[in-house]
């Protein structure tokens, strides 16, 4: 992808992301799992292994929100989906390529439609990722500790979970 005005860089080090909780029928969410293997080359300097993240995508120019949604469901987990609710948003700092990045993400609940694991498309880290389906009271604490063990806030989509929990519309 292309960088745009939503993309940090070192002239404006703020970026915006939307970001997709899916669910299926049984109440478990679809996430990324990654491993040391996945990430040659990418984090590798950060050694970022062993973690798990919701679906992310970084909308292009023009794009709205649930267009950029729907466009990170098929592309990171080959998934069609129905937006139920807004859900909120996690603003994170990181450091990326020797710049402060200041990340907003904002997050939307979808129910799963369908699933192809083979229409996953693009050249982001995200397709080599393994795609999981877990509980959210199984990804709550390993996101908590994962952003303590890489010291990386962005890595820690716990608290989106827990406001879904808490609101009770999964």
């Amino acid at each position: 992808m292309a960088t745009t005005y939503f993309q940090g860089n070192y002239l404006h080090p703020q970026h915006i992301s939307v970001g997709g909780i899916l669910t299926n029928k049984k109440g478990e969410i679809c996430c990324h799992h990654f491993y040391t293997k996945d990430l040659k080359g990418y984090w590798a300097d950060e050694k970022l292994d062993d973690f798990y993240i919701l679906m992310r995508e970084t909308p292009e120019p023009n794009e709205t929100l649930e267009r950029a949604l729907h466009r990170g469901l098929q592309e990171e987990f080959g998934a069609t989906g129905k937006i139920i609710d807004y859900v909120g948003s996690i603003k994170s700092a990181f450091k990326h390529k020797e710049i402060e990045i200041e990340k907003t993400t904002i997050y939307f609940l979808c129910e799963l439609i369908s699933q192809d694991l083979s229409k996953r498309t693009g050249d982001d880290i995200e397709v080599k990722s393994a795609v999981e389906w877990q509980m959210p009271d199984y990804l709550i604490p390993r996101m908590k500790e994962q952003a303590v063990r890489f010291g990386r806030t962005d890595v820690d989509e716990s608290g989106i979970l827990e406001r879904m929990k808490a609101r009770n519309i999964n």
